[in-house]
């Protein structure tokens, strides 16, 4: 099995997984449906879970050769049996592995290992070779609990908003729901949500995610007294001008793994990636004899495998080898 990085993880040439771009492919693999994950053309055939399909489509585009696949589905390529697993990141978001006749290769994408209230953790897919992403791959990213998170949204959600309106940021895809769910299922309010949030609530829930009563942002700031927004567009020149229409003290809140406060009242450590902790679990459980590290620190976390777990490791993006077969 002749596996690559070049422009996205590559089996023999003709087969790719999250291709910066999809052209000069004739089968492609989309783990989720992320913009920087989705590149589209009308000559690939493109893989991805059902739930994905549903996603792109409704952000982007028709898929011209569309393949959905249901989570650990097996469909065949002369290189081995791939299937799709659920990698805990957003809806339909998928890990690969790739069954051949000499190893087996995981591939996590995007993925992390704590249930939420929109989402089920990864499944940990024993391999040969793994190639996991390691955006938070240093100890001092350590997430904690989800459920105390939730909790500590809710408490302050009730408390601003006795006074005062609130403003959550969180990407429209992925967090978005899940401080939907927050606030109706654990605050009791039905949020006001932006129309981009509003449409994938509504693929969420096609797919039977409860995320309770909210209402799409037309003109009816009043009936809520809370906002959920895309961070892209929860500006501070936004926020004075909502202060100035609702003659209200806004507070503004922003769900991420990143500890840059920015402008916010307040930061919500919730993240939609594996922490440190996390990453060394999954590699500890998948029993791996060689790992690849993608993406954040990734040279750092194959350094950490290496020296805490004893299994070789070394980060994919920045090796002057191509093929991995060179690694073997």
């Amino acid at each position: 099995m002749n596996f690559s990085f070049e422009n996205g993880l590559v089996f023999e040439k003709n087969f790719a997984i999250d291709p910066g771009r999809a052209n000069g492919f004739e089968n492609v693999i989309i783990t989720h449906a992320h913009a920087d994950h989705v590149c589209l053309n009308s000559k690939s055939n493109f893989f991805f879970s059902r739930q994905t399909h549903s996603l792109i489509e409704s952000r982007y585009e028709k898929v011209a050769n569309a393949k959905a696949k249901e989570f650990k589905q097996k469909f065949s390529m002369p290189f081995g049996e791939i299937s799709l697993h659920n990698s805990g990141h957003i809806l339909g978001s998928s890990q690969v592995l790739v069954e051949g006749k000499e190893k087996t290769v995981a591939i996590t994408s995007d993925f992390k290992l704590q249930d939420s209230l929109v989402q089920k953790k990864a499944e940990i897919l024993p391999c040969d070779s793994l190639v996991i992403e390691s955006t938070f791959g240093l100890p001092c990213y350590k997430f904690p609990e989800r459920k105390a998170v939730y909790e500590e949204i809710a408490k302050w959600i009730l408390d601003k908003t006795k006074k005062s309106f609130v403003v959550l940021a969180g990407y429209s895809l992925g967090k978005a729901q899940e401080l939907t769910a927050v606030c109706t299922q654990l605050a009791g309010i039905s949020p006001v949500v932006h129309e981009s949030i509003f449409k994938n609530n509504k693929v969420y829930e096609s797919f039977g995610v409860k995320l309770g009563d909210y209402l799409k942002l037309d003109h009816n700031l009043k009936d809520s007294n809370v906002l959920i927004m895309p961070p892209s567009l929860a500006k501070p020149e936004l926020l004075n001008i909502l202060e100035e229409t609702l003659h209200k003290k806004i507070f503004s809140a922003f769900a991420t793994g990143w500890q840059n406060r920015g402008n916010y009242s307040k930061i919500f450590p919730l993240s939609d990636h594996a922490d440190f902790e996390q990453l060394l679990v999954y590699v500890k459980e998948a029993k791996p004899k060689q790992v690849f590290t993608m993406h954040g620190h990734s040279r750092e976390f194959a350094g950490y495998v290496q020296r805490r777990l004893g299994i070789p490791a070394r980060p994919l993006e920045e090796s002057p080898q191509k093929s991995l077969q060179e690694f073997f």
